[in-house]
């Protein structure tokens, strides 16, 4: 999941709830029967496969992980953690990614070096500085499986936020390319608050009534009521929102879903349109309820020093996983269960460029047909589903501006003075169409050090990120930060960084209609995590359908179930 690398400052979640979560449903608290444990769980039917202890030869299963992402770098981990629990499970592990670096959509890059995504020597006169994240860049303390990660691997923990204004303007805006709509002074007085209630009445105190009560239902995923439940491991994506009430958030685009809860359409179209732009580049007329809900994290954001990909990096470190970096896999076939006495289960080839080998098992880790890897003697190209993917465009400029330029903004509508450093655009506004936002955000992220600054010119020099859906024409960066002059380098990433979150029908699809969730296990000893991001698209739901598919995966190898998330096991 790629999340914004900014914390979109909505006040009504930051200052009016407790609660620490980057995935807000709309969901009451399941009713305590609704998880009920139970010792003998039903098997799953379709595709699970005969056991691997009734094989005729004692060899340890192989498993082939696809991708070395969240979900992937888990996944191996998982494994890995089962086996070390419990002497009579045993795997083999290799993982394949097209990168030559672990961390998926979780990298660090150097915008202001020559090669952006390179580590920069360091000197005794060139001090190291610490790279900016290009993608995922924040998670928070409901974030089980990621702050505990970051605890046992001995990951500092920073707190995310732009540099510090010190201006005297306002601290965070949100603009529709009309006007400002809405602005933060900083700070949280009197006037803030009146401010707020003014302009948006109760819908900020409805917000907050559906964050602490979905904190509540998303955080029954790590309980042993969930996991030692029917409902665990899930199979179908479908079941598994619905038996946590999330079906119908999922169901109605955002917009819909909100004027349905009181919540008014001024704070719908300006403060959660500003949240689904920057979280998932799409606006909230266009996304459906859940997408939206998952966009209004609360405070106390964080981030690994060094970046999050080092978590990542670790828990392949500690998987004691064969890795196989700059590998991309471009041919998947499927080998069929040898038929007479004995039996035994599918196999699957697994081959890049470099060759092929022979696995028991697979996780596919990355977006199935992104990967455009081709499929022989299996039906997964047809079974799961297309997802388109947002293009994002991130663009990094260094400038000696030390706030964008107020004429820039200036309209008929508005003459700015001062410009805030944290701009978040809203498409959903009555503004004409021919006046929309160029860009999804604005961030100063930090000051240079001298000794890199003085590369590009005079003056201090900061690094801006700006996330857009198109390429920013040169001549418009100039623009916004007061002149070719001002600015000393631009960079430009672009990256397939969030699924786009249509509406998923509430009823299954009946004879003649296309299913639009993929099959958590799509054919005998196939499993793919990666369906879970059209639910939720976030690093820590990357790692949530993780250990749900290796929990799945050990199921229909050894018959063994677990009692406990990952979270809710002792720290090892």
């Amino acid at each position: 999941m790629l999340l914004s690398t900014v914390t979109i400052l909505l006040s009504l979640t930051i200052q009016l709830t407790n609660g620490q979560l980057l995935f807000p449903a709309n969901a009451a608290f399941p009713p305590q029967h609704a998880f009920q444990a139970s010792s003998n769980k039903p098997a799953t039917a379709d595709n699970s496969g005969s056991r691997w202890h009734s094989q005729t030869t004692q060899k340890i299963p192989k498993i082939a992980i696809i991708g070395a992402g969240a979900a992937g770098s888990s996944a191996a981990y998982f494994l890995q953690h089962f086996m070390s629990v419990n002497d009579t499970l045993k795997a083999q592990v290799t993982i394949y990614d097209k990168e030559d670096y672990i961390g998926g959509r979780s990298t660090v890059v150097w915008p202001w070096e020559e090669d952006p995504t390179k580590p920069p020597s360091f000197t005794e006169d060139q001090p190291w500085e610490e790279g900016i994240e290009a993608g995922a860049s924040i998670f928070v303390e409901a974030n089980k499986n990621l702050f505990k990660a970051a605890r046992i691997f001995n990951l500092s923990l920073v707190d995310h936020a732009g540099e510090e204004d010190l201006s005297g303007g306002p601290t965070m805006t949100i603009w529709d390319g009309e006007r400002f709509v809405y602005s933060e002074a900083g700070g949280w007085g009197y006037w803030d608050l009146a401010k707020m209630f003014w302009r948006y009445g109760r819908s900020p105190l409805y917000v907050r009534d559906l964050v602490k009560r979905t904190v509540l239902s998303f955080t029954t995923l790590y309980t042993t009521p969930f996991i030692t439940s029917p409902s665990f491991p899930f199979t179908s994506l479908r079941t598994f929102s619905n038996s946590l009430n999330l079906s119908l958030p999922l169901s109605v685009h955002a917009s819909s879903f909100f004027s349905t809860q009181s919540i008014s359409q001024l704070f719908t179209t300006e403060l959660i349109a500003a949240a689904t732009t920057v979280n998932y580049g799409t606006p909230v007329s266009r996304i459906h309820g859940l997408g939206a809900l998952v966009s209004l994290a609360a405070n106390g954001a964080k981030a690994v020093f060094g970046g999050n990909r080092r978590i990542f990096e670790k828990f392949v470190k500690h998987s004691g996983a064969t890795v196989k970096l700059g590998s991309k896999v471009v041919e998947i076939v499927k080998l069929d269960p040898p038929t007479g006495p004995g039996g035994g289960r599918a196999q699957w080839v697994v081959k890049t460029a470099l060759g092929g080998a022979t696995f028991d098992a697979v996780i596919l880790a990355a977006p199935f047909h992104q990967t455009r890897v081709q499929t022989f003697n299996t039906a997964l190209s047809t079974v799961i589903p297309p997802q388109p993917y947002v293009r994002l465009f991130v663009t990094f400029i260094i400038t000696n501006a030390t706030t964008p330029s107020p004429a820039y903004f200036t309209t008929p509508s508005q003459k700015p003075s001062k410009v805030s450093k944290t701009i978040f655009s809203t498409f959903d506004t009555s503004s004409p169409a021919s006046s929309k936002p160029s860009f999804n955000s604005l961030n100063y992220l930090k000051a240079l050090p001298p000794h890199i600054g003085e590369r590009f010119g005079q003056g201090q020099f900061h690094v801006i990120k700006m996330f857009s859906s198109r390429t920013l024409p040169l001549e418009e960066v100039y623009e916004i930060f007061g002149g070719k002059e001002n600015v000393g380098k631009v960079w430009e990433k672009v990256w397939f960084s969030y699924p786009k979150l249509d509406p998923v029908p509430l009823e299954q699809p009946g004879e003649g209609e296309e299913e639009v969730l993929a099959p958590v296990r799509p054919d005998e000893g196939f499993y793919y995590p990666n369906g879970f991001e059209r639910l939720v698209s976030t690093m820590e739901t990357e790692t949530v359908a993780s250990y749900n598919v290796v929990s799945l995966l050990l199921k229909d190898f050894y018959g063994y179930t677990t009692d406990k998330s990952w979270a809710e096991w002792d720290d090892e």
